[in-house]
C-alpha cells in the first residue's frame, strides 16, 4: 500500500513541476533549491511557488501529526484511512481548480492545496513507522542506504527490495504523471491521482481494523 502511494506521490511531483511552474509538492528539498534559484535571479524561476509549497507542506504535517496523536490516544484504528479520504477530497478540489483558466492565483491555489495534501500524507506515513518504508518520501536516503549496503555487503534482501520499491515507485510515478499531464491536462491528471488514492483508501478500509496500540504509562 505504501509503495503504491509512493507512485501517486511521484505523479504529483511530476504534475506540479511540469504543469505548475517548476515547483514540487512533495520533495521539499527541490523547493528549497528552486527558491534559492529564484532569489539568485535565475530566469524562469519565481519565489511564490516554492514558498507556498513549503508553507503548505508544513501546515499539512503539523495538522496531521496533532490529529494522529489524538486519535491514537482515543483508540481509533482507522485514522490512516481517514487521512487518505481527506487527501482524496483535497486532490479533487485541486483538480477542479486546475480545470479553470490558469491565472497566477489559481496556480498558486493548486500548489498550496497539493502541498498540504502531501504534508498530510508524509506525516501519516511517518506515524506508521513501518521499517524501511517510514521515510517513503526520503528518496535520497533510500538510495544511499541501498548503495551503501550493496557495497558494504550488509543489509537484508527484504530491506533492499523495499528500498528498490521506493526508488522504482517514485520513478514510475513521475513517468505516469508526465503522461497523464500530457494526455489529460492539469485537471484530468490530478483527477486521475485522486481516483487512485480513493481506490487505495477503499481497499484499506476493507481490511480488518488493527487493535489500538496501548500507550505506555508515563512515570512522573
Amino acid at each position: 500500500m505504501i509503495v503504491l502511494l509512493t507512485v501517486t506521490g511521484g505523479m504529483l511531483d511530476a504534475i506540479s513541476f511540469l504543469g505548475l511552474g517548476q515547483v514540487f509538492v512533495g520533495m521539499m528539498t527541490g523547493n528549497v533549491i528552486t527558491f534559492g534559484f529564484a532569489l539568485g535571479g535565475a530566469p524562469h524561476f519565481t519565489e511564490a511557488g516554492p514558498l507556498l509549497a513549503l508553507l503548505g507542506f508544513a501546515a499539512g504535517v503539523a495538522s496531521t501529526a496533532r490529529v494522529v496523536r489524538r486519535r491514537r490516544v482515543m483508540g481509533h484504528g482507522r485514522w490512516f484511512t481517514a487521512v487518505l479520504s481527506l487527501e482524496t477530497m483535497l486532490l479533487l478540489t485541486a483538480a477542479v481548480i486546475g480545470t479553470l483558466p490558469q491565472a497566477a492565483a489559481g496556480r498558486n491555489a493548486v500548489i498550496t492545496v497539493l502541498a498540504v495534501t502531501m504534508g498530510m500524507r508524509c506525516a501519516a506515513l511517518r506515524s506508521l513507522a513501518v521499517p524501511e518504508l517510514q521515510a517513503t518520501f526520503a528518496l535520497t536516503g533510500a538510495l544511499i542506504a541501498l548503495l551503501h549496503d550493496l557495497c558494504a555487503g550488509s543489509g537484508s534482501p527484504v530491506q533492499m527490495v523495499r528500498r528498490l520499491g521506493i526508488i522504482g515507485a517514485t520513478g514510475a510515478g513521475a513517468a505516469a504523471g508526465a503522461m497523464a499531464l500530457t494526455h489529460l491536462g492539469l485537471g484530468g491528471a490530478l483527477g486521475a491521482v485522486a481516483l487512485g488514492v480513493a481506490a487505495l483508501a477503499v481497499i484499506l478500509r476493507r481490511q480488518p481494523a488493527p487493535a489500538p496500540a496501548r500507550t505506555p504509562a508515563v512515570v512522573r
